[in-house]
């Protein structure tokens, strides 16, 4: 998609950054810093008002932002960081510099899963971009995940695409499915989307991100981890683990919907279904 005139993609210290001119903010900053996995944080509303992502919470600091990763991958972990846990083995993800499609809102960064023995498990590709649905502000994500031997990873409660916004119990936050579904009852379900708002420090609306599965994903509709803080997680391993033999590759495309205001569920099914005919 081109880029909208109020945008300016710029690459820095190993992290890209969205510019909004009109506003004089960055609303998206997308980090792919030498051995750390690559996330985004922060990541604001159309209007730079309100940042809807936390970087590295105290109850879970492994977690920063929108960032992908898993458990168990051949015996390896790159679900939390290096260091982290004793009792585990954890992988480095290496991350290229982010990369700018020409005359396009998208960007893309490599980056390779290494296992603590060294040996290299997969090519991982991020494709990226930034678009606008109305008032909306929208993010495709298109994921690809290349084996190098032949890998497995494990069944887990959760893994994959992992967003973390900055829920306080205090103030607590909205959380329902296209199934229906509400709240912890959202917990490993299956779903075609899931859509959280919460309030936020400094904002007298809150906001709030659909994340939309795209029924060309593997095992779509996919289960969802919603955990207890409302870091939502579209997660293909809970349904079971994942056999990709070696040079094959896995992909998984999903649209994150920025809002400020509460959508309803018809509202949602409808960003889904324009979104599933793309």
């Amino acid at each position: 998609m081109s880029i909208d005139s109020r945008w300016r993609l710029r690459t820095k210290n190993n992290c890209l950054f969205i510019d909004d001119i009109s506003h004089g903010k960055i609303i998206l900053q997308h980090n792919a810093r030498p051995n750390l996995r690559p996330y985004i944080h922060p990541l604001r509303l159309a209007d730079g008002s309100v940042c809807l992502t936390e970087d590295s919470p105290w109850h879970h600091p492994w977690q920063h932002g929108i960032q992908t990763g898993f458990h168990g991958v051949n015996g390896c972990d790159f679900w939390l960081d290096p260091g982290q846990h004793p009792d585990l083995l954890i992988g480095t993800i290496e991350p290229s510099n982010p990369r700018i499609s020409d005359e396009t809102s998208s960007w893309i960064i490599e980056s390779i899963w290494r296992h603590t023995d060294g040996s290299l498990l997969l090519v991982e590709q991020q494709t990226w971009s930034l678009g606008m649905l109305g008032e909306h502000l929208f993010l495709d994500l298109n994921w690809m995940l290349q084996a190098i031997p032949n890998i497995h990873i494990e069944q887990h409660a959760y893994g994959g695409l992992f967003i973390r916004m900055p829920f306080r119990r205090d103030y607590g936050a909205s959380v329902f499915n296209s199934a229906g579904q509400r709240d912890d009852d959202t917990e490993q379900q299956a779903a075609k989307w899931v859509n959280l708002h919460m309030p936020i420090e400094n904002s007298h609306a809150g906001g709030g991100i659909v994340v939309l599965d795209h029924p060309t994903n593997p095992g779509h509709p996919v289960k969802w981890r919603v955990d207890g803080q409302r870091g939502i997680n579209p997660a293909p391993c809970i349904s079971g683990d994942i056999k990709l033999t070696a040079d094959s590759a896995i992909h998984y495309c999903y649209r994150l919907i920025l809002h400020n205001k509460l959508l309803s569920p018809d509202q949602v099914d409808e960003l889904w279904v324009g979104y599933a005919e793309k």
